[in-house]
This record gives C-alpha cells, sequence and structure tokens, in this order.
C-alpha cells in the first residue's frame, strides 16, 4: 500500500498551520529549523532588457546535502545576452548566516536579501561578479492552499510560496569588469522543507510565463513510488493583479516527442498543460523547446561521492525557454495569447519519466 501524500487547502489546514488566505509578510521569513534534516532556499531571477539574465540563490545547504549541518551558500549566475554564463556558487561557516523569522531579511556574509512580499531587495557580490537589484511586485504573493505537500503525516513536508509571482526588477549587474544599469522583469519565490526530495519526488515540471496581460505558474510533480506516484499538480493564472484560477486540481499534463540529451536523460520538445473545470477551461501549448541548462546534480557533490553515487542513479536538471500559445474559456474571460515561457524538468528518480 503506498504512503499518502496530503494536498489541502480546507479551512482547518489553515488554521493549524498558523495561516489565513491572504499571504502574511513573515510567511518569507526563515521557516525551517537550520540544522540537519532541513533546507530552505529563497530564489530570485530576473530578465533584462539588453536579453541579459541574472538569478540569484540563497540558501542553508546544498539541494543534496539535507541532512548535513548548516551549509549557508549563495549562488549568482549571470547570463550574457549572447547566451553565455558566468556563475559562482560560494559556501560560507555557519556563523555568518543569519535570517528573521518576521520577513525577508537573510544575510550571508556580506550578501544579503530583505523585502516585505511587494518589493525585496537583493545584493549579492563575489569574485568579479556582482548584482544589486530591486523587485517589485505587479502579481499579489500566492500559495497553493498551505503551500505545503505533506508526506506520510504531518511531520514531513516540502513547502513553496511564489513570494513574487510577476514583477519589475531593476538595479545594476558587475561582470567583465564593468557594471551595468539593468531593468526588466523578475520573480521571487521560497522553498523549505524537511524532506529529502529524491525520497518523495520522482520529478517535476514547473513553468511560469507573462503574456499579454496574463501571468502564470504551472506545475506538474509526481511522487516516488514509495507514494504511489501521485499526481501533484499547481496551477495559477492571473490577468494584470487579479489572480483568475488558483486550484491546481483540474490541471494535467502531457509530454510528446522525446529526445535523448548527451546527458543521458531524455526531454520533451512538445508540453501540453489543460486546465478544465466544468465547462471553463485553460490550454497551454509549449513548444520550441530552447536549453538554457543541462546538468547533472551530482556535479552539486563532491567528487568521491559523484564517483559513490552515479550507479544508483543519475538525478537530472533541464531548463528551457519556449513558445507558448495560450487559450483562455473562463466565465468572464476569454483570450488567446503567444509569447515566450520558462520551464525547468527535474528528474530526482526518473520511473516513471523517460
Amino acid at each position: 500500500m503506498p504512503k499518502i501524500v496530503l494536498l489541502s487547502s480546507s479551512p482547518e489546514l489553515l488554521a493549524r498551520e498558523g495561516l489565513t488566505e491572504t499571504v502574511a509578510v513573515w510567511e518569507d521569513g526563515l521557516r525551517a529549523d537550520t540544522g540537519r534534516g532541513s533546507f530552505e532556499w529563497w530564489y530570485f531571477d530576473a530578465h533584462f532588457d539588453d536579453h541579459s539574465t541574472a538569478v540569484i540563490v540563497f540558501a542553508t545547504k546544498p539541494l543534496l546535502e539535507r541532512s548535513g549541518p548548516l551549509k549557508p551558500n549563495v549562488s549568482l549566475t549571470i547570463t550574457r545576452s549572447d547566451g553565455t554564463k558566468i556563475m559562482q556558487i560560494p559556501i560560507f561557516p555557519a556563523d555568518q548566516f543569519s535570517a528573521a523569522k518576521e520577513s525577508c531579511d537573510v544575510k550571508i556574509a556580506s550578501n544579503w536579501t530583505r523585502g516585505n512580499l511587494h518589493r525585496c531587495e537583493v545584493h549579492a557580490e563575489m569574485d568579479g561578479i556582482a548584482a544589486n537589484l530591486t523587485f517589485t511586485g505587479l502579481v499579489p504573493p500566492w500559495r497553493p492552499g498551505v503551500g505545503k505537500a505533506f508526506f506520510d503525516g504531518f511531520d514531513n513536508y516540502f513547502a513553496w510560496l511564489p513570494s513574487i509571482p510577476y514583477g519589475t526588477v531593476e538595479g545594476t549587474l558587475t561582470y567583465d569588469g564593468r557594471t551595468r544599469e539593468v531593468k526588466g522583469t523578475g520573480y521571487h519565490d521560497h522553498n523549505w522543507g524537511n524532506v529529502g526530495l529524491n525520497d518523495v519526488m520522482d520529478h517535476w515540471y514547473w513553468g511560469r510565463a507573462h503574456v499579454g496581460d496574463y501571468t502564470l505558474i504551472y506545475v506538474q510533480q509526481i511522487a516516488s513510488k514509495t507514494f504511489g506516484y501521485t499526481r501533484m499538480p499547481v496551477f495559477m493564472l492571473a490577468k494584470g493583479s487579479e489572480i483568475l484560477i488558483g486550484d491546481g486540481g483540474p490541471l494535467t499534463m502531457q509530454a510528446r516527442d522525446f529526445f535523448k540529451h548527451a546527458g543521458g536523460r531524455s526531454y520533451p520538445r512538445e508540453v501540453d498543460f489543460d486546465w478544465n473545470s466544468g465547462n471553463e477551461t485553460a490550454h497551454l501549448r509549449l513548444r520550441q523547446p530552447k536549453i538554457i541548462e543541462a546538468a547533472s546534480l551530482l556535479l552539486l557533490l563532491p567528487k568521491w561521492q559523484q564517483v559513490i553515487a552515479r550507479p544508483f542513479g543519475n538525478p537530472y536538471y533541464f531548463r528551457f525557454n519556449a513558445e507558448l500559445e495560450l487559450e483562455i474559456n473562463l466565465k468572464n474571460v476569454q483570450a488567446k495569447e503567444r509569447g515566450p515561457a520558462l520551464y525547468e524538468i527535474m528528474i530526482l528518480q526518473g520511473k516513471k519519466h523517460p
């Protein structure tokens, strides 16, 4: 008998978690224990008008080291307008980490972020590269239900909060010996938990887009065999600053035309998300994916651990830019839009993924 995965937005569970339907500022503060068994990260990404991008992550420990002690790190990835990357992920002593519980206020050595769900400042500086950015939300913070998936009881969970589902970004990036003023659009979310993602998840597809007046977050997560390969969909659709859909239950996904990547894993060249609730529908068609990133997660481990771990699997991460065709048929909103979209595939076990 598979173990149970619980996803719920019931009033009883909201009360149990000390939440209301409206996201509070403290929810973007420190939520998990920083010791062994737990993890947490604050994620930011920005796409600028000059076609460069930046991704910044503040984390209490590396992704595959949940069972270890506090090991704070900051990653900064700058992609130049020609598509070439600069990336650094320094690790810092534990005593150089601090984070408030009342709001997003994280400091790791000389790197920091602070914000209030609407406006968030980020500062990251490393060897020859830096980012000083201000994110301002245009779509309000949102979470699916209580924002947690519970695995085999309430003591084991993985949590996610899109603090800024879509907004503007401005500031400076420093790289190649020069500081540049930048502006564009961005996204910020926050993850924490106390389960090994490679233990409870088989794989997931996660994406977001802003086309026309519409902002979307679309997710299909498949739990591991232990949890019966349970499907855990998430869907948000907003028009301007109004969230039209926040219920992922009616969302399904199909992936086709798989292509084997040189890294040994396969990815689809066609991905469809369909949200059907009675007579209301939303259809997403992701086409012409272009790989931004493709890497084995084993590379996050020390080389000696890579040698030990490889025979047991090859967890893999893909990130794509794609073309999105969106069709919305709701009671008061009908629209068709086309534009760019971002999505990722995280393959942790891959028993149900080619």
